[in-house]
């Protein structure tokens, strides 16, 4: 009976603890824009973003994030299957033409980054368009 017991409570535990690892796991989000003399690079944790720029206007800027804020990141992040994130295709291609800026999107995620194609820089891939539209947002409060 006792191991009965210990047997459910120990099953309980895992099944509980794997459900939350999907999302909980996310370490960082990474949004990198680049032309030819300057880049702008995004960082968010669940403490801060971090803003870079090289260039003619070299600057970096942090500013803190609210959980709510990391947990909507989060759940943006949750509608995304990683592990295809390299198989989205780009809506247009004007960064080809130097019509916009280059950008990918990265997701640090159980200690592997997961990392789009490169795509315009506000013509973001459809599946992560949510996600790098609220990084951004986020990013503005830090400009």
């Amino acid at each position: 009976m006792k191991i009965t017991i210990v047997a459910l409570l120990m099953l309980f535990f895992s099944i509980n603890n794997c459900s939350n690892q999907e999302i909980t796991s996310v370490e960082s989000f990474n949004y990198e824009t680049t032309t030819r003399g300057s880049s702008a690079i995004y960082t968010v944790t669940p403490e801060m973003v971090t803003v870079k720029r090289s260039g003619m206007n070299i600057s970096e800027k942090s500013g803190k994030i609210s959980k709510d804020e990391w947990n909507s990141l989060l759940e943006k992040a949750s509608a995304i299957d990683a592990s295809k994130m390299s198989e989205f295709e780009a809506p247009s291609d004007s960064r080809a033409t130097d019509a916009a800026l280059i950008a990918t999107l990265s997701m640090r995620k159980n200690d592997t980054v997961y990392e789009t194609n490169t795509f315009d820089h506000g013509n973001p891939p459809m599946m992560v368009k949510p996600l790098v539209e609220a990084i951004l947002r986020l990013a503005e409060n830090v400009e």
